[in-house]
C-alpha cells in the first residue's frame, strides 16, 4: 500500500476513531494517545487486511475496540463514587431494593468488596444511568455476561449489607 493510501486511511478515520475512544474514556490526551496506538497497529498489520472478510472501517474499529480493552485491562480502570448518587428504579427488577438512601453508606463500603468488573457494572448502571446493553458495549463483553455480572453483584451487595 502506498504512502498516499495510508494517509487517506488516516484522514478518513482519525477523527471517527479518536471520538469513539474519547466517548469511552473521557480523557482527551489519553484518547489521542490511544488513537495513535490504533493507527500504528493499523499500519503494522495493513498487509494482513483482507477486504473479502470485512470493510476497512470494520477492521479499523475492531483494532480500536481491542486497543480499548487492552487499555482497560492494563490501567485497571476504577470509578470514583460521587456523594450525590441518584438512580431510577426499574419497576420490573426486584433486586433494586438494595439501592435506597438508607443503605448508601453500607453500599459504598460493600462496593469495595466487588470485583472490578462487577463494580464497573453497578456504578455504570446506577450512577451513570447506562443500560446493561450500553455497558456491554463499553466493556467489550456480551450483554448476557453483563446481566450475569449485574445479578451477581447485586447478590453480593445484599449479602454485604444484610438485606
Amino acid at each position: 500500500m502506498s504512502e498516499e493510501e495510508k494517509a487517506k486511511i488516516y484522514e478518513d478515520y482519525y477523527l471517527r476513531v479518536r471520538n469513539y475512544i474519547l466517548s469511552k474514556i473521557n480523557n482527551f490526551e489519553e484518547a489521542q494517545d490511544l488513537c495513535s496506538d490504533v493507527f500504528v497497529k493499523v499500519y503494522d498489520k495493513l498487509d494482513t487486511f483482507d477486504k473479502n472478510k470485512s470493510s476497512i472501517s470494520t477492521w479499523i474499529f475492531t483494532i480500536t475496540k481491542n486497543t480499548l480493552i487492552d487499555y482497560y485491562r492494563s490501567n485497571h480502570v476504577e470509578l470514583e463514587l460521587n456523594d450525590n448518587i441518584q438512580y431510577e428504579v426499574d419497576e420490573d427488577d426486584e433486586d433494586d431494593d438494595i439501592c435506597t438512601p438508607d443503605n448508601l453508606d453500607k453500599l459504598a463500603e460493600a462496593l469495595k468488596m466487588l470485583s472490578d468488573k462487577e463494580r464497573f457494572v453497578i456504578v455504570s448502571y446506577y450512577y451513570s444511568g447506562k443500560t446493561l446493553k450500553e455497558i456491554s458495549v463499553n466493556m467489550g463483553i456480551s450483554y448476557a455476561y453483563v446481566k450475569i455480572l449485574h445479578k451477581k453483584a447485586l447478590f453480593e451487595l445484599k449479602k454485604c449489607i444484610n438485606l
